[in-house]
């Protein structure tokens, strides 16, 4: 307090009390505390820490904590170590002999030891000092009612018993320490640095790493004068995993995930982006623009499933696996090669993973939450500019780059997730179907009724033969051999069918969509009367030049929804009926043409229609089957005419060969890459990035792959093909659908 002129000036005065307080606020956990005290040794260039717990298996026993490190003087001691919230690592952020990333800045070391024990005994040296530093603080003088600055504690010069390093001794313990409780810990400290097999880019940040020759930590508990090394219970299971999905935000933010499994046979790139408010977003809306630089490896695992690993893994490891999952699985989070907690912990789902999934277990069999992951995400950020820790060191605080970081690995699990789900599928039909199964011309298509009947003949058969034991003893080896052959259809007949439930159970879940959009159109059409009556009234109000035409854009897209309203309402209301009747393909086009033509002229694409015949009837179908057929195409063109950034043109041309009406559906977009003609119409393969966690259902669904596979399912019913084929001048996809026409008697 001063006064000048009279006038009375007062600053800030520190109660003691405070600092108990930081001690238990800033470090809540004590293996946070044990492990701040290790990176004020890594940041201090030690090659070597000592961690001893001395009786501390009761409360009231001893930590020491020793290091080689270059150790502190006594001016460093005074104005670093004794002054709350130092800027040193802020003016120094690296290292003076190995120039090493420091691990923060904000100081709380010496809370870390108030954290864990009542007092603290300081024993410091440098090289170049003759004598080392002891100084002895005495936490519980730390109590309410004094004057922070008037507590004190006397230093001494003692005699050096190593050249250089610092020891910290905290006696009298405030916790008791179990052997798990400090193999739990130590756990921790061995996670605390970043894997040296994640990236090699740790290594020329100077990052903390794994397993870094120039830093080791060891544990050992002291009881009763015995010395016991806790070791390090190490597992290698990382190449035994089912699949690895490595993703990268690079310099220019852009995010893209690369999902690889041998056993599954994928190998795809799949490019992530951040805005997916629509298909008219621009690039840079798309783009991570606070994050750059982020890496991340994350091994994935389906237990109890050993045949996907393809002989790689044997059930008793996967089982092993699974047991360590309950402890050692998650993303973790490592920020500047040091871990952040509480990222990667078994409670903690940072990545909405296990949100998500507990309300999507139904759709598809294909596991993801975090006890199937084990995985590292690296993020450099040595100023600090972007990631900011919270006070405690519990976390990061949430801001925009933390919430873009998030979206990331989110989308980027769900995107590796439908690559799995497609290589899964996939696996199953191939081990259901030998080579003569696996063919799908038309000739050797079987509907599920067809598969049903020939499964009841089978049955049937070998009842007739079980009644006829003593001619079943008398017969020949072909007939033996017949018989074991019809068995062995008769199973991947079952399996085959067993395979189609699950995809019927999967198809009930967009059916129920379908009769939300029922409802929805529904209630649209009653709005309908009343919106046009307000801007008949509007338009006769005395309104300026601008908000006419702003009145017409709403009328323009008012028409948009009732047109699309009233499409999908009939659509679903000829779901009502189940007959089958023959399909005028050229009159069901001109309806969805009609529909779409307002979307076609907000998108600023050309819809044209080649009729090379005009008795272009299918066989008996539903209508509402070609809906589907005919907007899935739309919807799907649209979005690579997007993606295109071209002047958007659709040309479909209908006509008649031989048996079969064939339409050939063209756009001018992105195009498909050769190697993807056939897997576009494999379940949940997609290359659009999935919508967020916080997303609506309906956009979550939309994108999930799904589109293409129903059509071929439809078109394969009715014993029709589908396929990719070269596209005319001018445009870039093709479409060809065939599918058989009405033979008129």
């Amino acid at each position: 307090m001063t006064e000048e002129n009279g006038i009375r000036e007062v600053g800030f005065t520190i109660d003691a009390g405070l600092i108990q307080r930081l001690g238990y606020e800033l470090v809540g956990r004590a293996e946070t505390a044990v492990s701040e005290l290790i990176k004020n040794a890594y940041d201090a260039d030690a090659t070597i820490v000592e961690v001893d717990f001395i009786s501390a298996n009761k409360i009231g026993g001893t930590l020491v904590i020793s290091d080689n490190g270059v150790g502190m003087s006594e001016g460093q001691l005074i104005n670093g170590f004794m002054r709350i919230s130092s800027t040193d690592k802020l003016h120094n952020p690296n290292s003076i002999r190995f120039n090493r990333t420091k691990a923060g800045r904000k100081g709380i070391g010496r809370f870390a030891t108030q954290r864990l024990g009542e007092t603290l005994t300081i024993i410091t040296q440098t090289k170049e000092a003759e004598k080392a530093i002891r100084i002895i603080i005495d936490w519980n003088r730390y109590s309410i009612d004094n004057e922070l600055s008037s507590i004190t504690f006397p230093i001494e010069f003692v005699d050096k018993k190593k050249e250089e390093g610092t020891t910290l001794t905290i006696n009298f313990l405030r916790d008791s320490w179990s052997i798990t409780a400090i193999k739990k810990v130590y756990r921790y400290v061995l996670d605390l640095f970043q894997p040296d097999y994640l990236s090699e880019r740790s290594k020329t940040n100077n990052s903390a790493i794994q397993n870094e020759v120039s830093f080791k930590v060891n544990f050992n508990l002291v009881i009763n004068g015995q010395i016991q090394n806790i070791v390090n219970e190490k597992l290698s299971i990382f190449d035994k995993s089912l699949a690895v999905f490595e993703g990268y935000i690079d310099k220019v933010h852009r995010g893209s995930v690369h999902v690889k499994s041998d056993g599954l046979n994928i190998n795809d790139i799949v490019n992530i982006d951040f805005n997916k408010k629509n298909d008219d977003s621009d690039d840079i809306e798309k783009r991570y623009l606070k994050l750059a630089d982020v890496h991340f490896k994350i091994h994935y695992f389906i237990y109890s499933r050993p045949q996907y690993y393809q002989g790689r893994i044997t059930k008793l490891e996967l089982n092993g696996i699974q047991e360590l999952s309950k402890t050692a699985s998650g993303v973790r989070l490592y920020r500047n090669g040091f871990r952040v907690l509480p990222y990667g912990e078994t409670t903690d789902d940072w990545t909405n993973i296990d949100r998500r999934w507990s309300s999507e277990s139904g759709f598809v069999n294909i596991p993801l939450s975090n006890k199937n992951l084990y995985g590292f995400v690296e993020i450099t950020d040595p100023e600090g500019k972007l990631f900011e820790e919270t006070a405690s060191r519990e976390g990061l605080i949430e801001n925009e780059a933390f919430i873009q970081l998030s979206d990331f690995l989110h989308k980027s699990l769900i995107a590796a997730r439908q690559r799995i789900s497609e290589g899964v599928t996939l696996f199953k039909e191939q081990q259901v179907w030998d080579e003569n199964f696996t063919d799908e011309s038309e000739e050797n298509q079987q509907s599920t009724e067809e598969k049903l009947k020939e499964l009841e003949k089978i049955v049937g058969d070998l009842g007739e033969q079980k009644d006829d034991t003593q001619k079943e003893q008398q017969g020949s080896g072909n007939e033996k051999e017949k018989k074991e052959d019809r068995k062995e259809i008769g199973k991947k007949l079952v399996a085959s069918i067993r395979k189609e439930i699950e995809e019927a159970s999967m198809l009930r879940v967009l059916a129920g969509m379908g009769l939300t959009i029922g409802e929805f159109s529904h209630e649209v059409k009653q709005f309908q009367p009343s919106v046009y009556g307000y801007i008949s009234k509007l338009k006769e109000e005395d309104l300026s030049k601008n908000a006419l035409v702003q009145l017409e854009g709403i009328k323009l897209n008012l028409n948009n929804l009732i047109a699309y309203t009233g499409y999908f309402n009939a659509t679903v209301s000829q779901n009502i009926n189940r007959e089958t009747s023959p399909i005028d393909v050229l009159a069901i086009l001109d309806i969805f043409q009609k529909t779409i033509d307002n979307d076609l002229k907000k998108n600023s694409i050309s819809f044209e229609v080649e009729e090379w015949d005009f008795d272009v009837i299918t066989v008996p179908m539903h209508k509402s089957e070609w809906s589907s057929i005919l907007f899935n195409l739309y919807t799907n063109a649209k979005k690579a005419i997007n993606r295109a950034k071209s002047s958007g043109k659709i040309l479909v041309e209908v006509g008649v060969d031989v048996n079969n009406i064939f339409l050939n559906f063209h756009d001018n977009g992105d195009g498909i890459p050769l190697e993807n003609h056939n897997r576009v119409f494999n379940a949940f393969f997609t290359t659009s990035t999935p919508a967020g966690f916080d997303a609506p259902k309906n956009d979550q669904m939309i994108g999930s792959g799904l589109g293409l596979k129903i059509i071929k399912d439809i078109i394969v019913s009715y014993r029709g093909s589908i396929s990719v084929v070269q596209a005319n001048t001018g445009f870039s996809t093709c479409i060809k659908i065939e599918i058989p026409r009405l033979i008129k008697k």
